[in-house]
Parts: C-alpha cells; sequence; structure tokens
C-alpha cells in the first residue's frame, strides 16, 4: 500500500510540473505581447522566430501593427518569418504590405525580389530587383541578382550586361566570371566563354579556392567538347585576343 502511495503522489506531482510549465509558457507569451511597445514586439517576434515558433511570432508582429499600424520593421519581419516558413504567398503579401507604406525601403524591395525569385515569377523578382538598385546604386551583389534573375528568365543578353556592370564594379568577383562561362555558352560566343574560364581559374589560384577551380575545369571539360576541340586547340584558344 505504502509503495502504491509513493508512486501515486509521484504521478501527481509530475502532472503539477506539466501544467506549471504549461502555464509558464503561456503567460511567457502573454507578457511578451503586452508590452504597448511596437520595437519590443519586433524583438520578442525575432526570439520566438530563432526557436522556430512561427505562428507566435507572427500573433506578436500582428499585436505590434495594431498599435501602430505603419510600423514598416514588422511587415518585413513577417515577410521573412513567412518566408522561412515556406508560407510564401504570405510572405509576398508581407512584403507589399511594407512597400505600400515605404516604396523606398531597400529590405522591403530585396525580400520580396527573393521571396519572388522561389516560387519561380523570375519576371517580378527582376523588377523588384531593379528597384532595388535604383535605390542604393552600383552594388555589385545587387547587380549579380538581377544577372541571376534574367539567366533564370533564359534572357542571356540581360544576363551578360547585368554580369558585366558587376565586373566594373569588382574585377575579382569569381562568381561572376564563372557564371558568365554558362551565359557566354548558351549564346555560343566560345572565345569569351574560354576568357572567363580562364579568369574563374585564375582567380581561384589566387583566393585559395578550390571549388572555384573544379567548376571550372569541369565547364572546361563540356565547352571543349561542345567545340570539338583537342587539349592542343584549347590552348591555342587561351591565348589573346579574345574577341
Amino acid at each position: 500500500m505504502i509503495a502504491k502511495f509513493s508512486v501515486a503522489i509521484v504521478c501527481v506531482f509530475i502532472l503539477l510540473v506539466g501544467c506549471d510549465s504549461n502555464v509558464e509558457t503561456t503567460e511567457d507569451f502573454e507578457s511578451a505581447t503586452l508590452s504597448k511597445d511596437p520595437k519590443v514586439l519586433l524583438e520578442n517576434s525575432k526570439e520566438k522566430q530563432r526557436i522556430g515558433a512561427y505562428d507566435e511570432a507572427i500573433e506578436i508582429l500582428n499585436a505590434a501593427v495594431k498599435i501602430d499600424p505603419d510600423f514598416l520593421p514588422a511587415y518585413n519581419q513577417m515577410g521573412l518569418i513567412f518566408f522561412e516558413a515556406d508560407k510564401k504567398n504570405e510572405s509576398v503579401d508581407a512584403f507589399k504590405k511594407a512597400i505600400a507604406i515605404d516604396p523606398e525601403n531597400l529590405n522591403s524591395r530585396l525580400g520580396l525580389g527573393k521571396t519572388y525569385s522561389m516560387i519561380t515569377r523570375n519576371d517580378l523578382a527582376v523588377e523588384q530587383y531593379l528597384k532595388a538598385a535604383d535605390l542604393k546604386k552600383n552594388d555589385p551583389e545587387i547587380l549579380f541578382l538581377i544577372a541571376l534573375e534574367y539567366w533564370y528568365h533564359q534572357n542571356f543578353e540581360k544576363s551578360k550586361e547585368y554580369y558585366n556592370k558587376v565586373l566594373e564594379i569588382d574585377q575579382g568577383h569569381i562568381q561572376t566570371h564563372l557564371n558568365l562561362i554558362s551565359v557566354y555558352e548558351s549564346l555560343e560566343q566560345w572565345k569569351k566563354a574560354i576568357r572567363e574560364i580562364e579568369i574563374s581559374r585564375q582567380l581561384g589560384k589566387e583566393k585559395n579556392d578550390s571549388q572555384a577551380i573544379s567548376i571550372a575545369e569541369r565547364k572546361k571539360k563540356f565547352i571543349v567538347g561542345r567545340m570539338n576541340l583537342t587539349e592542343e586547340e584549347y590552348q591555342r584558344k587561351t591565348q589573346p585576343p579574345f574577341d
């Protein structure tokens, strides 16, 4: 009887601990939403996002925009959370609300562009990235994103144009050189493709980037095969002039 009574006490204690834990969790969430400062709520939502509590994070942000309907950072954060939660349509809506408040907000434009890209609306992604490029002039990473979206959209001439804009700013942008190999290959501009292979290999050596060297080598084999070149013929074509 004593043993059974002890077991019963332990079980009741475990249940009480479990109930207390649930109460604390609820109270924690309620205390987070009790703040009247949207900035505090924004930080609380980021913490919920960090642990994967996406629904709670969105509820907190909804509380923030009830306090301040024009609190743009909350909508941007919603966009990021919905994106991470694989709710891309909701992400689009959130970034659009942010842009309605401030059409010149760079993060909103970039967030919406990234979301459109992920749902393969490359035409709409380009539109947002172009607007972002107007907001932040001569940013190589934004120009790179534009070139990439044009590539996905099979607009090789535009892709080439924007990759070269990147190189005007940063000649050592190795991923741009690697991507240009494929662009020139698609345009059947073989000498330029070969030039980009050699530049990529050289940059890979300088930067000790074995992956870049490996990619360039693979692309070289593919292009050599398409052009039906021997190694000797290829080496001759790597000498200037390339154009």
